[in-house]
């Protein structure tokens, strides 16, 4: 089974780390190029105890791949949006931009059969 994991910061990278080192093939995508180009070679971004070494461990046996092109996704059965979502200025509620965002470039590129999971920190309700 193949899984696309969509924003690889704190939540994304670790959760994609962990889903292949469970043996599925992930591919982790995001917007930001300068983070991309950290994973792909095993550094993290953030720390996170014993990750780099799960990391660069995942993307040597070549189940984790990182991207900015979300078309790279579309033969994926479960796309995970793990997107930061945060709190609107001056609201309670969360800001859901970079969840719509992430939705609106998974679209074009996902299988009629795919499932998207929301994994981002969302408001009771949200889904």
């Amino acid at each position: 089974m193949k899984l696309s994991v969509i924003g690889t910061g704190y939540l994304g990278a670790t959760h994609a780390a962990a889903m292949a080192s469970l043996g599925f093939d992930v591919i982790g995508v995001d917007v930001d190029p300068k983070k991309i180009e950290l994973l792909k070679v095993g550094k993290v971004p953030f720390f996170e105890p014993d990750l780099e070494e799960l990391l660069i461990a995942e993307v040597n046996s070549g189940r984790l791949k990182f991207t900015t092109d979300f078309s790279e996704a579309r033969d994926c059965d479960v796309h995970f949006i793990c997107v930061g979502t945060p709190q609107m200025q001056g609201s309670l509620a969360a800001d859901m931009k970079y969840v719509d965002a992430a939705l609106d470039a998974i679209a074009p590129h996902a299988k009629t059969s795919s499932l998207i999971v929301g994994k981002s920190t969302v408001p009771v309700g949200t889904a």
